[in-house]
């Protein structure tokens, strides 16, 4: 063997675009030079000046340095170099050529690597390709290495003629892709120059994928050889024949009649081209005009590998691997069969039949778009041939000829609601369209009275029920078909004297219409305009159409008793109002401004209750949702005359003052007529509301509270609301509060109710003035639990400066210790008792401390009780048996705060200061405030806790306990919770005792209810 060529490629390829521009031959075959070594000869005639330029710029290009992309399948791999050129093209150019490349490593399954150098140059939408190097090797060798290493049961290779050579040529030029086959070249060497394509800039992308796998196949060998360039064939010569045992070995443009063949000539496979390119396939031969290996392409050309050009590829030596074989459907008694990118009509019985075609070659996968086969059968004819777009609702149906030849549409596009479709689905035993059946759907869309309403296909019909026949619905003069007006469909017929009713609906609308038909289906007018469901007219048509046709649960009229209080029921009938005597059962239709009320006319509003008077009708309405009410007056006939109240709120007087002529409570308090309250009764005054106003009864009696004359409505000064009231000499006296900020004030009226003056201003609970009036009142006003003002401790307080260890004693009445240094005492504390309220418990007073921030915990094996403020901290060391409820907090006014006691028992009060309980120095006072603690983990409140502050609480870690007797379960506290001004969950209970639970909300309380003990 001897090297024979180095760089074939120059002259262009004549390949095509939709133009059939041609893209010239893309191989230069090498000649022998003085040496006896190949060469590459000079170059042949350039075609044209677009494509001599792309031949230059290439030659130029590919010796350059190059970017590797590596594809293959499992089988060959195909090294692509791009240059510079190319690396610096749109990706959508690369993406065309890889993807050529992945075909053809999914066809070839040898297990070599083939590197070919790519460019991308010039214009003119052409191409060149071919393989750059490769070697002679003897006729005997090629032919054994093609039979030896043939696919089991590939013949292809047997009609060689035998002896050492063939037409008197004894050497055959093999490629470089070829030698790599049978291991003349390192199979997988990537460092050989195997072969070269040049790709001009403006080919349609579109159609790049088939314009590579053109050129590729060229780089791999699809070429001829011969003169002018030498005498011997390569391999592709040994396929291409001029008549039966005679082969065309020539490397010229201009070539004569030639063919593929791959029994020694005596079957023609394809047609060669004799003026562009002798390797390529001439476009009007009989593998048709379509085949990527054409020398023009279209808009047409294929872009996948065909299976003639795969028995090209199998002639030059390369293993195809087998086409995947799909049965697409085998309905009937015949199969459709995909096998490659082709299609089979295969008998059931036999597994054979004709390939599909249509012009006279066979049909390709994708050649038509997105239209594919989907069904076949064959008839006496030939074969129906059903397709379709996938994700699309469009089919048509093919009749071919015994020979899977196309002949014509039997159908032309249609959707799979088509009857023409449907029709034929019986004679392909198959459900085309997906609909669920075989043949012409069929649906009955209603079957009430006399007459069934039926789908059949895309139409419709007035069937008889009992003789199951009836005209089709027509619509000047053409059958009706399904979404022929838009979203309307029909929903129900019945037949009439004169013809046919027909109710059409909008689904997912509230819109009807009926329409009126004669006896032969054919449309005459509209019964009913486009009407809502709740027309009367449509209602009124449900009975003749035995039908509830708006779905409202009622054929007919839709009746509904809004009321029946009193004498008169408002009863909505379909879209209006009537007002019958519940005696008689009718009365007058609502009517506004001479038309009836349609519900809906005035927005929201809504009658929610009528009732006869003297001199007509009282009507209510309502705003659902909203707390807005107003009443009509109505004449006799139902005719609205006036507003009896304007728009009034539910609380309204002037509203529940009208219930009682209703029979009927309008605004859902629970009670007809003017709802009382009795907000306060100690005393000889009971401070009454009654509605939105306030009355000062004194034996169910007495006038109303005003101010500047009027009547005092609730809400009227804000967040103020009365809380007391008492008869005085010179009239009354009345107590208000604002929970919002917890001031108090308290006017003086005149005998009359009438406001005259401020007897207190704006004051807090604790307002010497305020509580001076608690005794008028007999009201505990500020909840302090003692109505009056507080007594004064009756001993002096002690008070401890600085650090001090000494011990205290409580003993007879109330008693106050104020440590000024909190955290600097450690003394024993002894004797600390109360009942439980301010006034009358032993006080501790702490002013250095901060009582908003207080976090307390006692220790009861040591008596310790810890105050922190957050800032300092506090050990009380108490000598007794005291527990977590033992102690209460309040603030002491200073910014400090105070500790003082609920009742306790047993608690030894040492009578010198050598009691082994208590320290060396006890100190007798007579005075201490206590507040409750509250303990890191767990906080425990028994009753009269009085009001305390919890910090630092971590929900769904502590836990508060809480005696039964304030609370009997969480629902009972939580409904006791509200939050403050700044976040502060805040618990109260009956005897007005308080949790403040710092930078905690109620809403996290309520997430976290199992914080929460009841014992």
């Amino acid at each position: 063997m001897s090297k024979f060529i180095t760089d074939p490629q120059d002259p262009f390829d004549g390949l095509f675009d939709t133009a059939w521009a041609e893209i010239y031959a893309s191989y230069l075959p090498p000649a022998l030079n003085s040496s006896g070594n190949l060469s590459t000869s000079a170059p042949l005639e350039i075609l044209t000046p677009v494509l001599t330029s792309e031949a230059v710029e290439s030659s130029s290009a590919q010796n350059g340095p190059t970017s590797l992309v590596a594809l293959t399948s499992g089988g060959i791999i195909i090294n692509l170099l791009f240059d510079a050129a190319a690396m610096a093209a749109p990706a959508s150019f690369r993406a065309g050529i890889q993807q050529a490349a992945s075909i053809l490593t999914s066809a070839i399954s040898d297990k070599i690597t083939v590197n070919i150098k790519i460019d991308y140059s010039g214009t003119g939408g052409g191409a060149a390709a071919g393989p750059d190097s490769g070697l002679f090797e003897s006729y005997t060798s090629v032919k054994a290495d093609l039979i030896n290493n043939a696919t089991p049961g590939d013949t292809i290779f047997n009609a060689l003629p035998s002896g050492s050579s063939i037409q008197g040529q004894s050497n055959v030029a093999v490629w470089n892709a070829q030698l790599k086959l049978w291991g003349l070249l390192g199979a997988n060497d990537t460092t050989t120059d195997d072969g070269s394509a040049t790709f001009a800039t403006d080919i349609n992308s579109n159609l790049l994928v088939g314009v590579a796998l053109h050129e590729l196949t060229h780089a791999m060998g699809r070429v001829p050889y011969g003169p002018p360039y030498g005498s011997q064939p390569d391999i592709f010569d040994l396929f291409r024949f001029t008549s039966s045992g005679t082969r065309l070995i020539t490397g010229g443009n201009t070539a004569p009649a030639a063919y593929f063949s791959a029994d020694g000539g005596n079957t023609k496979l394809a047609d060669f081209g004799q003026t562009s390119d002798p390797s390529d396939f001439l476009n009007s031969g009989v593998q048709g005009p379509n085949d990527p290996f054409n020398e023009f392409y279209t808009g047409s050309t294929s872009q996948t590998l065909t299976t003639v050009d795969k028995e090209l590829l199998d002639a030059l030596g390369f293993h195809i691997a087998p086409p995947v074989t799909t049965v697409i459907e085998a309905f009937g008694s015949t199969k459709l069969v995909e096998v490659g990118n082709n299609f089979y009509l295969n008998s059931i019985s036999s597994g054979s039949g004709p390939e599909l075609k249509y012009g006279g070659a066979v049909v390709i996968a994708g050649q038509f778009g997105g239209w594919t086969p989907i069904g076949a059968e064959q008839t006496a004819g030939g074969y129906d041939v059903a397709w379709k777009i996938p994700g699309a609702d469009q089919y048509t149906v093919w009749s071919a000829d015994s020979n899977g030849n196309y002949i014509s549409n039997i159908i032309g596009v249609v959707s799979g609601v088509s009857f023409a479709l449907e029709s034929l689905e019986t004679t392909f035993h198959q459900d085309l369209n997906g609909d669920g059946t075989i043949g012409v759907s069929t649906s009955v869309i209603e079957a009430f009275g006399s007459t069934s309403l039926v789908g059949v296909s895309n139409n419709f019909y007035l069937d008889s029920i009992s003789s199951g026949t009836g005209p089709e619905l027509n619509y000047g003069g053409a059958a009706v078909v399904a979404g022929q007006f838009g979203g309307w469909t029909p929903i129900g017929a019945e037949q009439t004297a004169g013809g046919y009713d027909v109710a059409w609906k909008i689904p997912g609308a509230d819109q009807y219409t009926v329409w009126s038909a004669d006896s032969n289906g054919n449309y005459v007018s509209n019964s009913i305009g486009v009407v809502s469901g709740v027309s009367f007219a449509l209602e009124s048509l449900e009975t003749t159409l035995h039908q509830d046709l708006n779905g409202d649960g009622t054929i007919g009229v839709f009746t509904s008793v809004i009321e029946a209080f009193g004498s008169t029921s408002l009863v909505g009938v379909s879209n209006n109002f009537y007002l019958d005597s519940i005696s008689s059962g009718t009365g007058p239709e609502l009517n506004y401004g001479g038309a009836a009320v349609v519900a809906g006319q005035f927005g929201g509003w809504t009658p929610i209750g009528a009732e006869q008077t003297a001199g007509g009708y009282d009507v209510a309405w309502k705003i659902p949702g909203a707390d807005q009410y107003t009443v009509w007056s109505a004449d006799s006939n139902g005719n609205y005359i006036s507003n009896i109240i304007g728009v009034a709120s539910g609380a309204s007087s002037a509203l529940e003052s009208l219930e009682t002529t209703f029979h009927q409570d309008l605004n859902g308090d629970g009670t007809i007529g003017v709802r009382t309250v009795v907000m306060q009764t100690d005393g000889s005054t009971a401070l009454t509301q009654i509605g939105n106003n306030f009355y000062l009864y004194s034996g169910g009696t007495g006038p109303e509270l005003k101010y500047a004359g009027a009547a005092v409505t609730a809400g009227e000064f804000g967040g103020w609301t009365p809380i007391g009231a008492v008869q005085v000499s010179s009239g009354y006296d009345v107590a208000w509060k604002d929970p919002g900020t917890g001031l108090y004030t308290v006017w003086g009226s005149d005998s009359n109710g009438n406001y005259q003056l401020n007897l207190i201003p704006a004051v807090s609970g604790t307002s010497t003035a305020l509580e001076s009036l608690e005794t008028t009142f007999h009201q505990d006003l500020n909840g302090d639990g003692m109505i009056g003002i507080p007594p004064s401790p009756t001993s002096a307080p002690l008070a401890t400066a600085g650090a001090s260890s000494d011990s205290v004693m409580f003993t007879g009445s109330p008693s106050i210790l104020t440590l000024e240094t909190p955290s600097a005492y450690s003394g024993h504390i002894v004797g600390f008792t109360g009942d439980g309220t301010l006034a009358g418990s032993d006080q501790i007073d702490l002013p250095g401390m901060n009582y908003p921030t207080l976090h307390s915990s006692y220790t009861s094996s040591t008596g310790m009780l810890e105050l922190n403020d957050g800032t300092s901290t506090a050990n009380l060391q108490f000598v007794g048996n005291y527990s977590q409820d033992s102690f209460k907090f309040a603030g002491d006014g200073s910014g400090g705060f105070v500790v003082y006691a609920l009742p306790t028992t047993g608690q030894p009060i040492p009578t010198s200061a050598g009691d082994g309980t208590a320290a060396a120095q006890v100190a007798a006072i007579s005075a201490l405030n206590v507040s409750v603690a509250a303990g890191q983990d767990t906080f425990v409140f028994a009753p009269n806790f009085g009001q305390v502050n919890i910090a630092n609480f971590k929900p769904a870690t502590d836990t508060i306990q809480i005696s039964h007797s304030v609370f009997a379960d969480v629902s009972s506290l939580l409904t006791a919770t509200h939050d403050d001004a700044h976040g502060n969950a805040i618990i109260s209970d009956a005897a007005h005792d308080t949790i403040t639970i710092q930078n905690v909300t109620t809403a996290q309380l309520l997430a976290y209810q199992s914080d929460f003990h009841f014992v």
